[in-house]
């Protein structure tokens, strides 16, 4: 064999080996974006446990201190404080095991059914003085464990805390929870503290189940830290009871000890069966346990490893075949059997037709366009979707540019995206208005990927999916117009019924929406203020208008029937689907930041900020009107009046967000014409 023979077959040989390292290559870059893909799902889903947890903790705490509040109690414990008495501490007793009985009977206290008339509550219950000595007790006996003393001297007086879970003396577990007892008089004097200690059941545990994780070994557990041991808390798939199973810290490969080690982050390791996971960890706040969201690897990327297992051998296989070919085309054209050549080579074409017919079966199948372009922005791959929109037979559309396909604005657009793919050699997703090759405007969604094909030669190429998305978002644009038409109508209706207050609406969305932009919503949350504002006089629709037209002032009849329809307001829209929270806005607008609103009570950061920037609008745009029992206020009287109810009724930054569009942007020049429009609409 001569040398030229040989350096051929050595370049062949080289090219083959190339060709495989780049497929093997594209197959380890989709699996990483699939182990991507899963790290996504599993944090969504510890997120929702770890939240659902918390919230769980809060509302054991809740329910104690709701009862630590409770009027007869502070009653009964400063009467014994100044006269101790027998009939005072039964009285405290019976208080403690009716108010145990009510708690655990809501059904929300550590997820126990409500218990039957008349039988005793479950857990023990305690009333303790500021000496923890005991003063009532309901269940547990008057004298506490040496260890339960220990936590208590060790839990600050003023503080809340959780007894761990444990194992009681029956081997069912437990939970502890104490809260203070604070004087009402002086809430910085602690007077007493109250103890629940109650048995655990399986309500905790159901919260771990995720809801549509469907996976054979995916699970959520909880652990925690006991110095050189991992202590499992809740039911594991392999049968293990909580507080059964406990594994050295220093197990090697453990993604347990990981997830104690570092909660919060993805680990991959073994479980506590040994057995190849992924995993991602949460802490679970006020407690030393942390929830770790489990999913067998094999499990996980069994469907992905297929995949990439049969794009590997048949690119491999297609590589070889082609390979195959040249080499029995060039052997063969250097002898004299040319016949048999031909022969060989045509076959060898057909199978490869046939690998290429496949490919393209699949490609075509696919709903949305898709196409190859190499360096230089030109098409080297078009499936039947693409030729369909374009009006192109495929091998009309290979071999030319992006912009004599999809025209210049498009295909520049195509071209600049693809080139900064090839630059990084990262996918990218947009989603941007363009126009097709019949220069209709679009909304597409553009997926390009890089990866290398023999197609486009030494070049990396780029693999372009488009996905239309213009009747999508028109539907979501006619729902949007249609809520606008809504708010529009009853908006109007509004009016209609008080013109006192006509066209009141719009100033507040101007002012409302002006706060907002000071305060830096995003997008949702000021179409939320802007709908909102719109709407918070909805209520009016059910108040007789004899009462909207009275110029006297209102009797505390006629008021509370206002406040009654100004509150169920927002009923009228329950059956209407809003992008943001609307409903839940007009809800809270009657809300006050100290608590003492309606119709919950809620305070401070339980109040959506929607809710106080609308509400803070309509206090401010209705100050600054006249109303037929008094004059319009002037500005600096409206904001010095809302700036006393700083705390009150308003938290401080809301307040501030006015003042500075008042006396920084503006708002004093436009807002004064406010005052002078509505004095007109009103006369």
């Amino acid at each position: 064999m001569n040398i030229p023979i040989r350096l051929a077959l050595v370049a062949l040989v080289l090219s083959l080996m190339l060709a495989i390292y780049g497929i093997i290559r594209f197959a380890d870059a989709e699996r990483a974006r699939d182990l991507q893909s899963l790290q996504i799902q599993l944090n969504l889903a510890a997120e929702g446990r770890a939240e659902a947890i918390g919230r769980w903790i809060e509302g054991q705490y809740a329910a104690l201190e709701g009862l630590a509040r409770d009027q007869s109690l502070l009653t009964q414990l400063r009467r014994l404080r100044e006269a101790p008495d027998k009939q005072i501490e039964q009285g405290l007793n019976d208080l403690l095991e009716d108010a145990a009985r009510a708690i655990e009977g809501a059904g929300d206290w550590l997820s126990d059914p409500p218990p039957t008339l008349g039988r005793r509550p479950v857990g023990d219950w305690f009333i303790l003085d500021p000496e923890d000595r005991p003063i009532a007790a309901v269940n547990g006996t008057s004298v506490l464990t040496p260890e339960l003393i220990a936590w208590l001297g060790g839990t600050p007086l003023s503080e809340r805390g959780m007894l761990d879970l444990h194992l009681g003396a029956a081997g069912r577990l437990l939970l502890g929870w104490l809260v203070p007892i604070r004087d009402p008089e002086n809430a910085e004097e602690v007077i007493g503290r109250l103890l629940a200690l109650h048995p655990l059941d399986a309500g905790l545990f159901d919260l771990l189940k995720t809801p549509g994780l469907t996976a054979r070994t995916a699970e959520s557990y909880l652990i925690r830290r006991r110095g050189h041991l991992i202590e499992y808390l809740s039911p594991l798939l392999d049968g293990s009871e909580p507080l059964s199973k406990r594994l050295a810290i220093n197990t090697e490969g453990l993604i347990d000890a990981a997830a104690l080690e570092r909660p919060g982050q993805f680990h991959q390791g073994y479980n506590y069966a040994l057995r190849e996971s992924y995993a991602i960890s949460r802490p679970i706040p006020a407690t030393d346990w942390v929830l770790v969201q489990r999913i067998g690897a094999a499990e996980a990327l069994a469907a992905s490893d297929a995949w990439r297992m049969t794009l590997i051998s048949g690119l491999t296989l297609i590589a070889v075949l082609i390979g195959s070919a040249l080499v029995l085309v060039w052997f063969y054209a250097s002898s004299r059997k040319v016949e048999a050549l031909a022969e060989s080579y045509r076959q060898a074409a057909e199978r490869f037709e046939r690998l290429s017919g496949f490919l393209d079966i699949l490609a075509d199948s696919q709903p949305h366009p898709i196409l190859v372009v190499d360096a230089s922005g030109h098409l080297t791959y078009a499936n039947r979707r693409l030729a369909e929109l374009t009006g192109l037979a495929v091998d009309e559309i290979r071999g030319r540019s992006l912009t004599a396909v999809f025209g210049q604005e498009t295909g520049a657009h195509l071209s600049l995206a693809a080139q900064r793919v090839r630059e990084t050699q990262s996918p990218q997703v947009e989603t941007a208005a363009l126009r097709d090759p019949e220069g209709q405007e679009r909304v597409w969604r553009v997926h390009y990927q890089p990866f290398i094909t023999s197609i486009v030669g030494s070049s990396p190429g780029v693999l372009i999916t488009i996905e239309d998305l213009t009747e999508l978002m028109r539907e979501r644009a006619r729902r949007e117009r249609n809520t606008q038409r809504l708010i529009d109508t009853l908006v109007a209706l509004v009016d209609e019924r008080d013109p006192d207050a006509a066209h009141q609406s719009r100033y507040v969305v101007e002012v409302a929406r002006a706060i907002a932009d000071e305060l830096g919503f995003d997008a949702i949350q000021r179409t939320t203020v802007e709908q909102a504002a719109r709407l918070v006089n909805l209520g009016k629709i059910r108040i007789p208008r004899a009462i909207l037209m009275k110029e006297k002032q209102l009797t505390e009849q006629e008021l509370s029937r206002v406040r009654e329809a100004l509150d169920s307001g927002p009923q009228i829209l329950c059956g209407i689907e809003f992008d943001g929270p609307v409903i839940e806005t007009l809800e809270q607008v009657n809300e006050w930041a100290d608590g003492s609103g309606r119709p919950k009570g809620l305070k401070g950061e339980q109040i959506l900020p929607s809710a106080q920037v609308v509400a803070l609008a309509n206090d401010f745009v209705a100050l600054i009107s006249p109303r037929a029992f008094r004059e319009a206020k002037g500005l600096d009287e409206a904001v010095s009046l809302l700036m006393q109810e700083i705390g009150r009724r308003f938290e401080r930054r809301y307040v501030l967000a006015l003042l500075n569009q008042l006396d920084n942007r503006g708002g004093r020049e436009r807002w004064a014409e406010i005052s002078q429009r509505r004095a007109i609409e009103v006369g």
